[in-house]
């Protein structure tokens, strides 16, 4: 009974053993024979499938496939190893339905693989197409349709591919051919564009993955715009719907040397360009992003680095911009958009923007921007900046803002432009403890100067001074400043010789450090001149004081300033010359009407600031000076 058993298992082990010899010699066999036929096939191909049956098969292909006509001068080249490929050069693709015939692409070189066993039996299938120097010539009409597809293959697919489930796209079998992968070499791309005029882009470098025409596709694109390199990577699940003019998801990301980004969302490329979804954007040279665009910002010297985040949503003839966020150096600012373009209208721009801080100059500055020919959003006849060119109503907010070294917090603005006529309007703002309000306005362009307002209530003019590094004997504390100036220059560059206006000062118990008064009088009485200096051992507290001037070519007349205290009445006139530092002043400082045992005392002021020359003219003890 034991010797039985072991015998049996035995046995199974034997025929298991032969039967796997049996299968591996029919495998080798089987292996052999089908290595045999690969290799014979091959090597008889040459023999079975002419060239010219090839290149007619392909021909036939391009023009079934496109709807139009190929042509191909170059003599066709056919190899079957290791795969079965043929390459034509010379082809051009024209379109005989238009009058005169129009060519659509020419292509230096191109080539295709095929299936070997269709081929045996007369069925030509090319897939994996490589184009060497292309060249495509594409025109959009008025509308914005680009009439580049014939009345073939792939422009019955356009006319039948449909929406599918989950964002993918439906086509019929008939319509499904394979494709496999497109590699370009060095094309250019040519667009005639009825509203934007002529569009070339060349030295294009692409590999596209599109197994089918109804599956998502894949693109790797660099191409050469202006003088740099873009790298360009596209997806989408729905791709044919996209060339077809209806809304597809899409994505891009864009690589060069001054400009990065990404978009996500939904696209429609037709008549009205439709896009939804989410971008970013990036720039690590706004100099350098601002020429390769060809547009100027002459403010723009000093920036750097730009980031920006939005959703956009563009539909017909308005873009708009939600969630926005955006960073330049170290300002940022969050908010929305709207970009509108009526017809018999300028275009407008509309929005509220919050900033953390906020340069008003670079704020105005930025308007000054010069687009680009291409960019134009509408003609003109004022010139190509956006100021010319877009009506803009902005609401802007900050949390501080600085006009050179000056700040204020908490403030509401405007820019309001359109008509020929721009304003900047500051509303409301917190100003060192006071109240900062103020108006720029020009019809002269924003680069053209214009006209400034500046109202200051209940503020600390010291602190103001003192960030604005103006030193010597001034009347100091807290009051009200009224600004009225006008300039020709852009106001970012502006400075103080460029003005011409008035201004009203008014200061209630304030001091001017540094000047004493007994040592006034006391020099004043016993020297012919001295610096106001030597004056400087006490300061000279005030209740009020009240100054009127008016600024031309670099010089501030003093018409009335009257600071009146415990120690008298002290009143100038005269001129400043701020450019130089210097001044030339008349002076007249009364005692108290309670002091008798003093007389008035006439003086002037001249050399240089801070530090002038006082010269007593007379002393006299009635009558006004």
């Amino acid at each position: 009974m034991t010797e039985f058993r072991i015998r049996r298992p035995r046995k199974l082990l034997n025929w298991f053993r032969r039967f796997w010899r049996k299968l591996v010699s029919a495998a080798v066999v089987a292996i052999g024979v089908l290595a045999f036929a690969f290799v014979l096939a091959r090597v008889a191909a040459p023999f079975i499938i002419s060239t010219g049956l090839v290149r007619n098969g392909i021909e036939r292909a391009i023009s079934q496939w496109t709807g139009h006509q190929a042509v191909i001068d170059g003599a066709p080249q056919v190899v079957f190893w290791p795969n079965p490929r043929i390459t034509l050069a010379d082809v051009t693709i024209e379109d005989p339905t238009a009058d005169p015939p129009r060519r659509v692409a020419h292509i230096d070189s191109m080539s295709a693989s095929f299936n070997l066993v269709k081929a045996l039996v007369g069925n030509l299938k090319f897939n994996n197409f490589r184009f060497q120097r292309p060249h495509l010539y594409l025109r959009r009409d008025e509308k914005g349709a680009l009439a580049w597809a014939g009345r073939g293959l792939f422009g019955a697919a356009l006319s039948a591919v449909r929406p599918g489930p989950d964002g993918t796209q439906t086509l019929d079998a008939t319509f499904n051919p394979s494709i496999g992968a497109l590699t370009v070499e060095d094309g250019t791309l040519d667009i005639d564009d009825a509203f934007g005029g002529r569009v070339t882009l060349g030295g294009i470098s692409a590999d596209i993955d599109w197994p089918r025409l109804g599956d998502p596709a894949k693109a790797y694109v660099l191409a050469r715009l202006g003088n740099q390199d873009v790298k360009l990577d596209l997806a989408s699940s729905q791709p044919l719907m996209l060339l077809a003019g209806q809304n597809g998801n899409l994505m891009v990301k864009l690589q060069s040397q001054t400009l990065s980004g990404r978009f996500e969302g939904v696209a429609n490329l037709a008549q009205e360009a439709y896009l939804a979804g989410a971008v970013e954007l990036s720039t690590p040279d706004i100099p350098g992003l601002l020429a390769w665009r060809g547009a100027q910002l002459p403010a723009a010297t000093h920036l750097k680095a730009a980031s920006l985040t939005c959703n956009i949503l563009a539909s017909g003839g308005g873009v708009r911009l939600n969630n926005l966020s955006f960073t330049i150096d170290q300002t940022s600012a969050t908010g929305a958009l709207e970009f509108n373009v009526n017809a018999g209208k300028a275009p407008k721009l509309t929005g509220t923007l919050a900033f953390n801080q906020m340069d008003i100059r670079s704020a105005l500055s930025a308007l000054s921007i010069t687009l680009p020919n291409g960019a134009r959003p509408h003609p003109a006849p004022e010139g190509n900046g956006l100021i010319e060119q877009v009506d803009i109503d902005l609401r802007l907010s900050a949390q501080t803002a600085s006009f050179g070294p000056l700040e204020a917090r908490h403030i509401g603005a405007s820019i309001l432009s359109g008509g020929g006529k721009t304003s900047f309007d500051i509303g409301d703002s917190e100003f060192e403890g006071g109240q900062l309000i103020a108006h720029f306005g020009t019809t002269r362009g924003i680069g053209g100067g214009g006209d400034l307002d500046v109202t200051i209530r209940d503020a600390d003019l010291a602190a103001a001074a003192e960030k604005l590094a103006i030193s010597g004997p001034l009347p100091l504390g807290t009051g009200s400043l009224d600004v009225d100036l006008s300039t020709s220059r852009p106001l970012w560059e502006t400075t103080a010789t460029d003005v011409s206006g008035s201004a009203k000062l008014y200061v209630t118990s304030g001091t001017i450090p540094r000047l004493d008064a007994a040592a006034f009088r006391t020099l004043a009485g016993t020297k012919p001149f001295f610096r106001i200096s030597d004056a400087s051992g006490g300061d000279l507290d005030f209740d009020t004081a009240e100054i009127k001037a008016e600024f031309a070519k670099g010089s501030a007349e003093i018409r009335n300033a009257r600071i009146g205290g415990r120690h008298g009445i002290l009143t100038l006139t005269g001129m400043v010359p701020y450019g130089t530092s210097g001044m030339a002043l008349a002076g007249t400082w009364k005692p108290p009407a309670t002091d008798t045992s003093q007389a008035a005392l006439q003086f002037f002021a001249g050399g240089s600031w801070p530090d002038p020359v006082i010269s007593p003219v007379s002393t006299f003890r009635n009558g006004e000076p």
